[in-house]
């Protein structure tokens, strides 16, 4: 027999003694507890409605004594109205529960005898607790005689001294039962205990017995013992000897061969740690002379962990923060004035680690600076996400540049706009200059016939309306010139585009032009300049209410984009020519007989002081789109510069 089937077989005998002991211990112990519930459904709660029921009696003889004492009839009617009233339905109803009781219980074991001399003494209880209804019911309703009286009195004195008798027999039953049963199930608990006691002490010296059997057959295993811990340390020199035992035998083989093994895999270990180390410090003047070049960039570098705290930086970064190396090292991004700016600019900085391609801002202001900041994932080869790679290259010179080159165009066209203007002030003044002259010539003659009059009307009307074109060439171009920087404030951009709709809407129902809204659902609320956009807006729907003289529809509406709004305005109008599309935008360039032509113009540069882009699409005979994108959030310029294309720029010095 093998040495494990040995230690098998004990511990099995061991756990079937221990497994025996437990089942004889739950057999007691629910004998026991079905004593105790024996008592507490049947003894006890008999012993309850025993004292229910004698309170219950005394009350009603005490309330039929006092009826008969009574000499008031009132009174004495009163005593038995009550006695009829409550007592015997109550009477009724225990002496019922002590019957269900008693039956549920009368075939339990060991108490069969008590049950049925309860059953039978609560049948006499019956009887006679019947005829103290009779006699209640016979004193309230019969003759009230003194002699009657005087019979029932003493009648009532024989049923009081019987029904007594019969539930203080019912005590005594049900307490000496409960004392037997307690008595019974206090030896039957003793000698449980002993029982269990006497089968714990014969289990452990069984299990005594095995392990001193068990400690014998694995002594040889104490050898093997030492042997194994000899390898561990890198004894090969040492031996274990022969063993007896077929198994222990072979394990000693086994460790044997191990410790063969063992020892050509720490020559192998040693071998693969010495190319190891070669390795190390390869990859050591890899990455030194990898910082070497980062340390050389002018651009500087800031790289991140997966918590957002500054691990490595460079010289320049150092310079460009005004920082050194160790008040930049272990501080979280949010704690520098460029995490503050990244969150400014793009929200929740930890967004940024769940993006899987690099973020790009341009010209954002840093100190005295303007930077151009790229904000890329750092990867490990498998993908993870180990953090971020910060890049920041000083564009102030460049941006300057830019700006002294846009500041020469700005002179341009408004030497070019002044021109214009000009030349759109020649024209109406060379007509007032007319018509005033005609209407001097009028004025001078001593009296007006009614040909006369009508002509120096029709030359007054003209020169009014000279002089207001005048005025309206003057306001757009000084609102074209003057924009002011937007002031931004939450806006609700649903409830700005209803406000624009009933507006607009009588001006446009006068040229039979119907007004849609399609405002989408969830709208996020923007940072705008209500009344800037609120002018841009209405720019658009007037110039499609004019590209529609027959009357048309006109659809205003919004709906979310990626990372923003589309604010969109569509006719059905004539369209755009193809040839026109690159020119709208132009300032002064309109293709209708009145107008400045800087109502386009104008709009395109408040969408992109905004910090959004405004795009066209237009099929002649068809109707036109105008798109504006709005971003969730604006980096606005300072001095509100324009470009044509409508993208924001740097500040101005």
């Amino acid at each position: 027999m093998s040495l494990a089937t040995k230690i098998f077989l004990g511990f099995v005998a061991l756990l079937l003694g221990f497994a025996l002991l437990a089942y004889w211990s739950v057999v007691q112990i629910r004998s026991v507890g079905e004593d105790l519930y024996s008592l507490k459904v049947g003894h006890v709660a008999l012993a309850q409605l025993l004292t229910q029921l004698d309170t219950h009696e005394q009350n009603r003889f005490r309330d039929l004594e006092q009826g008969l004492e009574q000499t008031d009839p009132a009174s004495q009617l009163l005593a038995f109205q009550i006695a009829n009233g409550y007592f015997p339905e109550a009477t009724r109803s225990v002496l019922e529960q002590i019957r269900i009781v008693a039956e549920a219980q009368k075939e339990a074991p060991g108490h069969a005898d008590f049950y049925r001399r309860l059953i039978t003494l609560t049948d006499q209880l019956e009887k006679q607790n019947d005829g103290v209804d009779q006699l209640s019911r016979s004193l309230l309703e019969g003759p009230r005689t003194p002699e009657a009286l005087a019979a029932a009195k003493e009648r009532l004195k024989e049923l009081e001294i019987a029904l007594r008798s019969t539930i203080w027999q019912l005590h005594r039953v049900v307490s000496d039962a409960t004392n037997l049963t307690m008595e019974r199930s206090r030896r039957q608990e003793d000698e449980t205990g002993l029982r269990i006691l006497t089968w714990i002490g014969l289990a452990l010296g069984l299990g005594a017995l095995l392990t001193l059997l068990m400690a014998r057959a694995l002594a040889p295993i104490r050898r093997l013992v030492v042997y194994a811990r000899a390898i561990s340390r890198g004894d090969y020199a040492q031996t274990v000897g022969p063993v007896a035992d077929a198994q222990l035998g072979f394990l000693a083989d086994e460790l044997t061969q191990m410790a063969r093994a063992r020892q050509e895999r720490e020559a192998e270990l040693d071998r693969q740690a010495d190319e190891l180390e070669r390795a190390y410090r390869r990859v050591e003047d890899l990455k030194r002379y990898h910082e070497s070049i980062v340390r050389s960039l002018r651009t500087a570098i800031l790289v991140t962990d997966r918590e957002l705290k500054v691990t490595s930086t460079n010289p320049a970064a150092q310079a460009m923060l005004g920082v050194g190396a160790e008040g930049l090292r272990g501080h979280g991004l949010e704690e520098l004035p460029l995490g503050q700016l990244l969150v400014q600019q793009l929200g929740e900085v930890e967004t940024l680690l769940a993006r899987t391609a690099p973020t790009n801002l341009r010209s954002v202001p840093l100190s005295t600076l303007l930077v151009d900041v790229t904000v890329a994932p750092f990867e490990s080869e498998r993908g993870e996400h180990l953090g971020l790679v910060i890049a920041l290259e000083d564009v102030t010179d460049a941006v300057h540049t830019k700006e002294a080159l846009i500041r020469s165009e700005r002179l341009a066209a408004i030497g070019r706009m002044s021109a214009h203007v000009t030349h759109e002030i020649r024209n109406p003044l060379s007509s007032i200059g007319i018509n005033a002259e005609l209407l001097a010539d009028l004025s001078g003659q001593r009296e007006l016939d009614h040909r006369s009059a009508d002509e120096a009307r029709t030359l007054s009307r003209a020169i009014v309306k000279e002089v207001d074109r005048l005025s309206a060439i003057t306001d757009d171009y000084l609102r074209f010139a003057r924009l002011p920087r937007p002031e931004l404030v939450d806006v609700d951009l649903g409830e700005l585009l209803r406000t624009i709709g009933a507006f607009v809407k009588p001006d446009l129902l006068a040229a039979q032009v119907q007004l849609e809204l399609r405002i989408g659902e969830a709208l996020p609320k923007l940072a705008v300049d209500p009344d800037q956009l609120r002018q841009a807006l209405l720019n658009l729907v007037r110039n499609a209410k004019e590209s529609m003289p027959e009357g048309g529809r006109v659809i205003l509406g919004a709906e979310p984009s990626g990372d923003g709004v589309e604010v969109f305005v569509r006719d059905s109008g004539v369209g755009i020519p193809e040839g026109h599309l690159d020119r709208i935008f132009d300032p002064f360039y309109s293709t209708k007989m009145t107008g400045t032509g800087l109502g386009l113009t104008l709009t395109q540069q408040i969408v992109g002081e905004h910090g959004g882009t405004l795009k066209v699409q237009s099929t002649q005979g068809v109707g036109s789109e105008f798109r504006i994108h709005l971003p969730l959030r604006q980096t606005l310029k300072t001095k509100g510069i324009f470009e044509p294309d409508g993208v924001a720029i740097g500040p101005i010095g």
